[in-house]
C-alpha cells in the first residue's frame, strides 16, 4: 500500500484513490495533489507492462487522466499486440478527458493502418466515436458507432448507446 506524508498529515493509496487516517476518501483536488507527488517518487523504467497499465488504471480511475497517459505511453512502448488492444481505448479515453480529442483520433488512425482493421475493438472504435463527437464531426462519430456495433456482434453495451444517443442529441443523424 503506498503512502504519501503531505501536510503533515499521511494519506494511503488503496486501489485507485487516496484516503486520510479515518480512510475517508480525500476530494479531487487533493487526489490530483498527492498523485503528482506519487508520480515524482517512481523511476518508470523500472515496471513490467503489466504494472503500467495497472498503475494507469489507477490513475485513471481517480480521474488524474495526465498520469494515466504517462503510465500507458510507457506500456504501449515494450507491449505486444494484445496488450495494445486493450490498451488503446483506455488512453484514447483519457485523451479526450484531457481534451485532446484529436489525439485520440490519431491514436486510432495509427493503430488501424498498422495492424488492420481486424485489430480494431469495440471499445476502440466507441471511444473514438466520441472524441469525433467532441469534434462535431457527427457523420463520423456515426460511422465508428456502427462499426462498433458490429464489433460486440450486436450485442447491448451501454457506452455505445450513449455515444449514439449523443450524436442524435447534438445533430439529429440516427441513420
Amino acid at each position: 500500500m503506498e503512502e504519501i506524508v503531505y501536510n503533515g498529515k499521511k494519506y494511503r493509496r488503496t486501489n485507485a484513490k487516496w484516503v486520510d487516517a479515518d480512510y475517508m476518501v480525500v476530494h479531487e483536488k487533493l487526489q490530483n495533489e498527492l498523485n503528482k507527488l506519487y508520480l515524482q517518487t517512481l523511476d518508470l523504467s523500472g515496471y513490467s507492462v503489466e504494472e503500467l497499465v495497472s498503475e494507469g488504471d489507477k490513475f485513471k480511475n481517480s480521474a488524474t487522466y495526465d498520469y494515466a497517459i504517462a503510465f500507458y505511453e510507457k506500456a504501449t512502448e515494450s507491449c505486444d499486440e494484445q496488450t495494445l488492444k486493450y490498451i488503446l481505448p483506455r488512453i484514447t479515453s483519457c485523451y479526450r478527458h484531457e481534451g485532446v480529442p484529436r489525439k485520440a483520433i490519431k491514436l486510432f488512425s495509427f493503430a488501424k493502418s498498422t495492424y488492420g482493421v481486424g485489430f480494431l475493438s469495440g471499445p476502440l472504435l466507441t471511444s473514438v466515436a466520441a472524441a469525433f463527437c467532441d469534434l462535431k464531426e457527427y457523420e463520423n462519430a456515426l460511422r465508428c458507432c456502427k462499426w462498433a456495433y458490429k464489433a460486440f456482434n450486436g450485442e447491448f453495451n451501454s457506452s455505445l448507446n450513449n455515444v449514439f444517443a449523443r450524436i442524435k442529441k447534438e445533430s439529429g443523424l440516427t441513420e
